[in-house]
């Protein structure tokens, strides 16, 4: 029998796969299934799959088989009927909807994972989202990847700001924040979609990235680059994601079924990013390829002190108030 290429397995698996199942969900994503996103993406499709059968059943397309980020935010919006499309990008992806998501992009906001969950977990992020159902998205829930780390080739590591940045390039994604805290920083940065990143650090388009640690072990980033600078800077997490008509049409007692698994598949994203943090960046010290340096209390001040124009810039966009809400939740 002639072997079926990746195409028509996805094909195959639209047309057949759920034939019996009255609502169908396609979950796209761009990064590995061993990632935090991708063990929680799956794991709610296996509960959904289980749980509402014959209902409801979830396809996960993992590392961009069904779209990039940028493509399925613009097919969400217009699905409807009875297959939905739902994905999990990064928070970064959404500012073109909602300003104030430009929030999570800031540097130093952030002492740690908790102080993530105090916000996303308060009533506080209920205006921050609202502007996206006017744009025909609704938000589901906060996933975690985790604290980002900075990477960079060359012959020292990130320690000073900005001396070591200087002459450097750095991948970012598409957000203005990140951009100018870069520059802030003393570097260049540069614009680039995550299936890119790996071959623009081998080939020296850009000369370091900032990641989550399951980012620059399942992409194999540690491979290209000769150090990595704990600086814990800034959140890395996702937002879930589906049509707001596709979502709105469900049958009450489905969606609050997938509002409960949606809670759960939040919880073991938590989890799986946690363990990604502590065994991923294990496994690439063990690789011995890329250096692991974890900056000093007085180094990580000077990060924070060469960023702190950054809030400032965004202070307007984002929202003087909502910024004050959120130092007062976090104690700053």
């Amino acid at each position: 029998m002639k072997k079926l290429t990746p195409f028509f397995i996805i094909i195959f698996t639209l047309v057949f796969g759920s034939a019996h199942a009255e609502y169908v969900i396609k979950f796209s994503h761009v990064v590995s299934p061993q990632t935090p996103k991708g063990k929680a993406a799956q794991f709610f499709a296996d509960t959904v799959n289980d749980r509402l059968k014959g209902k409801v059943h979830v396809e996960v397309f993992p590392n961009s088989q069904l779209y990039n980020d940028n493509k399925v935010m613009e097919t969400m919006r217009l699905s409807s009927g009875k297959t939905g499309l739902m994905a999990a990008p990064s928070l970064s992806k959404f500012v073109k909807f909602s300003r104030q998501l430009q929030l999570f992009d800031l540097p130093f906001l952030f002492n740690d994972i908790s102080d993530v969950h105090k916000l996303v977990d308060s009533p506080i992020v209920d205006s921050m989202l609202k502007p996206l159902e006017r744009k025909g998205i609704k938000a589901l829930g906060f996933w975690d990847n985790g604290m980002k780390v900075f990477s960079v080739k060359g012959d020292k590591p990130l320690r000073k700001t900005p001396d070591d940045f200087k002459g450097k390039k750095f991948r970012i994604q598409s957000s203005n924040v990140h951009d100018a805290m870069i520059k802030s920083l003393g570097g260049t940065p540069q614009k680039l979609p995550f299936k890119e990143v790996y071959t623009a650090l081998s080939q020296g388009v850009v000369d370091g990235q900032e990641n989550a640690w399951s980012n620059v072990y399942s992409k194999k980033f540690f491979e290209v680059q000769d150090y990595i600078s704990v600086s814990n800077h800034s959140y890395l997490g996702y937002l879930l994601v589906v049509s707001e008509d596709f979502w709105k049409n469900l049958p009450v007692d489905i969606r609050n079924e997938l509002n409960a698994i949606i809670q759960e598949a939040t919880l073991k994203a938590r989890e799986f990013a946690a363990e990604a943090d502590a065994s991923d960046r294990k496994k690439i010290e063990a690789a011995g390829k890329a250096k692991v340096v974890d900056l000093t209390d007085s180094e990580r001040a000077q990060w924070r002190a060469a960023t702190a124009n950054v809030e400032d810039e965004f202070r307007k966009q984002i929202g003087a108030d909502l910024l004050k809400q959120v130092h007062q939740l976090l104690g700053h």
